[in-house]
């Protein structure tokens, strides 16, 4: 078992740089990252510190994940406002009082639940995470007037076979209708594919198993899967 950079796994180039406008959607706006802890979250606070926005807002009910995302922005960006919230998109209450008293300008919503044997084998606290989270988070977006709202989504929604899947097809299904019902908030959202080197993407996974002297196991021969890696997914 050797370090491998999940990039060079691709078999294309990566995405590498910033895209044009970034700054001026970012630039000196108040941001609230959902997840921020997570493998994308993070890595979406990284490259938002860049933008140089007026301040960053990490929400995570994960304490230790969120404690290093915070040490590691403010080393990267001393001179930015970073506050972390430490709580849970489900609390409903939560939610509203931070949007409103943060005055957030922007929403990434990042937090979900991703493990798909996890989430098959806990199928509430799945739907209840991926699905009201999502709801009750847009809801306050919409009721306290952010300008944007993002959710990230996955490959797994397209016809989904699996609960996972199926709780973030229903994610998008609520953004969809509340995006019908007003048009004050832009609601979008992102569907990414395999992103390489993520908690619980294969590479981790095949290191190990690698590194105890095998077997490496594979879902299937059959199965075809879209990879990214965790910067050009977050770009």
């Amino acid at each position: 078992s050797r370090p491998v950079d999940p990039a060079t796994l691709l078999g294309r180039d990566a995405v590498v740089g910033d895209l044009p406008g970034d700054s001026n959607i970012y630039g000196a706006r108040r941001i609230l990252v959902t997840g921020a802890g997570g493998s994308i979250g993070s890595e979406l606070c990284r490259q938002l510190a860049r933008c140089h926005p007026e301040t960053l807002i990490l929400m995570d009910h994960g304490e230790h994940v969120l404690f290093e995302i915070e040490r590691e922005l403010r080393t990267r960006a001393p001179d930015l406002d970073i506050i972390p919230i430490l709580g849970s998109v489900c609390d409903a209450a939560l939610v509203n009082v931070l949007m409103s008293a943060k005055r957030i300008d922007v929403v990434l919503h990042a937090a979900a639940y991703k493990h798909v044997p996890l989430v098959e084998q806990n199928v509430i606290e799945g739907v209840q995470n991926n699905v009201f989270g999502t709801w009750y988070t847009a809801e306050a977006a919409i009721a306290t007037g952010v300008e944007r709202f993002v959710l990230v989504s996955t490959d797994k929604a397209v016809r989904p076979t699996n609960v996972m899947g199926a709780s973030k097809r229903l994610a998008e299904l609520v953004l969809q209708g509340l995006a019908r019902r007003q048009a004050d908030t832009v609601l979008s959202m992102v569907r990414f594919g395999n992103v390489l080197g993520s908690s619980g993407s294969v590479v981790p996974l095949f290191r190990e198993q690698i590194r105890e002297g095998g077997p490496v196991t594979v879902t299937h021969p059959d199965i075809i899967r879209y990879f990214m890696t965790i910067p050009a997914a977050s770009q």
